[in-house]
């Protein structure tokens, strides 16, 4: 009775084939998402690292004395200190920013409105954005 219908243990090769390439096409899609989730952690973490670095800098203008330290002093118009390093409102707290701001008076004769920006020094954009933060800071 072996007729013209026989059955067949096991896979064809075709049938190896199509599950290798799903197989394949499932694993370079796992390596995509690993790169790209390993990028959005390190701009996450630098991120992180600019925002507590600018916070650093707010804590360090408020200890200032707004009559003698030229970093809490009015700024200019001309030139803009957060498009450019100025003397007294730029500094470079790590390698990989500079941190400038820009002061404006406040609504009394205690206060300023500052402005602080971190840029990234390097070319690679994907790994480091600007941060900036406004407040009002208080002569004490």
């Amino acid at each position: 009775m072996g007729g013209a219908w026989c059955r067949e243990d096991g896979m064809a090769l075709m049938e190896v084939l199509i599950a290798v390439g799903i197989l394949t096409v499932g694993l370079l899609g796992s390596a995509q998402l690993l790169v790209v989730t390993t990028q959005t952690h390190m701009l996450a973490r630098e991120t992180t690292d600019a925002t507590r670095l600018t916070q650093a800098k707010v804590e360090q203008l408020m200890k200032a004395n707004f009559g003698t330290d030229p970093s809490v002093q009015i700024s200019a118009v001309s030139p803009d200190p957060l498009e450019q390093n100025v003397t007294s409102y730029f500094d470079m707290p790590t390698l990989s920013y500079t941190r400038r701001w820009r002061v404006a008076a406040g609504p009394t004769a205690t206060t300023r409105i500052v402005t602080i920006r971190l840029v990234p020094t390097q070319t690679d954009l994907r790994m480091a954005k600007e941060v900036e933060i406004t407040t009002l800071i208080r002569q004490w």
